[in-house]
C-alpha cells in the first residue's frame, strides 16, 4: 500500500506491503527519501492503539513533511479502521515535534521523567547544581478515532492538510 498526499509519497519500508506499519517519507517530484514514519504496535509497551513515530533528515525539518505524513497516515488508519488509538510520546524539549502531534488533534496524556539511573554519567543530579532536566522529560499524547472524525466533520481541511 502506498499513500499519496500534495507533496509527498508514503512508500512501504519493508517489501512486505504495509504489513509492519514503516514508511520512508518520500518527496512526490524529486523522489528523493526525506525521512519515515511508522504506525504500528509498540515493541516497547502494552499499550493498546498504534504507536506513531517519525523523523526526517535535518536538511529537511522546518517545512512541515512530518506533519503532512502523519496527518495522511493516522487518516489512513482511522478511515480504515485498524485501531481506535494512536499514541505517541517525545522529548519535551522537541517543540516541533510536540507541535506536529497537536496539529493531529491529539491531547497531551502526561509527563514523564525517564528512568534516573540511565541518567548516570551523562547528567549531575546534584540537587545543589541546580540540574536542568527538562531535556529527560517525555510528552504523552493520543488521539481516538471518534476524535478525529468529529474533527474532520466539523473541520474537513483540519484533518486533511494540503
Amino acid at each position: 500500500m502506498h499513500i499519496e498526499t500534495a507533496r509527498l509519497h508514503l512508500a512501504p519500508a519493508t517489501g512486505v506491503g504495509d504489513a509492519d506499519g514503516r514508511f520512508h517519507i518520500v518527496d512526490r517530484h524529486s523522489r528523493r527519501t526525506l525521512g519515515r514514519i511508522a504506525l504500528r504496535a509498540s515493541r516497547h509497551s502494552r499499550a493498546r492503539g498504534l504507536e506513531l513515530s517519525y523523523a526526517v533528515a535535518d536538511a529537511h525539518r522546518r517545512r512541515g513533511f512530518c506533519a503532512e505524513a502523519a496527518h495522511a497516515l493516522v487518516g489512513h488508519a482511522f478511515e480504515q479502521r485498524l485501531t481506535g488509538r494512536v499514541y505517541a510520546s517525545t522529548a519535551w524539549s522537541n517543540l516541533a515535534s510536540r507541535r506536529v502531534l497537536a496539529g493531529l488533534g491529539m491531547h497531551q496524556l502526561d509527563i514523564a521523567m525517564l528512568d534516573w539511573e540511565s541518567l548516570q554519567g551523562e547528567v549531575d543530579l546534584g540537587v545543589e547544581d541546580g540540574a536542568d532536566l527538562t531535556p529527560y522529560a517525555r510528552v504523552e499524547y493520543e488521539l481516538h478515532r471518534a476524535d478525529w472524525l468529529a474533527r474532520l466533520a466539523a473541520h474537513p481541511r483540519a484533518a486533511r492538510p494540503a
